[in-house]
């Protein structure tokens, strides 16, 4: 939901007149455009960050559940820690928060994905 508003028209620069391509120029009638615009830069590579971690975590939560290989206490757990950790790693990331704040927070993340794949492939082997 964070960066879902913040990437939005809105956090693109619809509010600041700044748009990506000459079809949101016309469109909203005035504005400027501008492809190298710091703000909404950041908040794309946000979004990308969050898409590449987001995606992995929902196959490999779902796989996990299925299979049996944690029960449903342990993916509550799992997934209140990897939402947590991407939360905070997007408000840092979009706060422009100093190091090592983001990385902490991707870390955690990453520790729950690797976590699940391997009690997976332990459950399966």
């Amino acid at each position: 939901a964070v960066v879902s508003t913040q990437s939005g028209h809105y956090g693109r620069g619809v509010g600041r007149g700044i748009f990506v391509s000459l079809e949101d120029v016309k469109y909203f009638g005035s504005g400027e455009l501008k492809v190298d615009d710091a703000v909404v830069e950041r908040r794309r590579r946000a979004h990308l960050n969050d898409i590449e971690n987001i995606l992995p975590f929902i196959g490999l939560i779902t796989i996990f559940a299925a299979t049996g290989a944690g029960d449903a206490g342990c993916v509550n757990l799992i997934s209140k820690v990897f939402t947590g950790a991407r939360v905070i790693h997007t408000l840092v990331y979009l706060g422009e928060v100093s190091q090592p704040a983001r990385g902490i927070a991707w870390a955690i993340g990453m520790m729950c994905n690797m976590y699940i794949g391997v009690k997976v492939l332990l459950h399966l082997y």
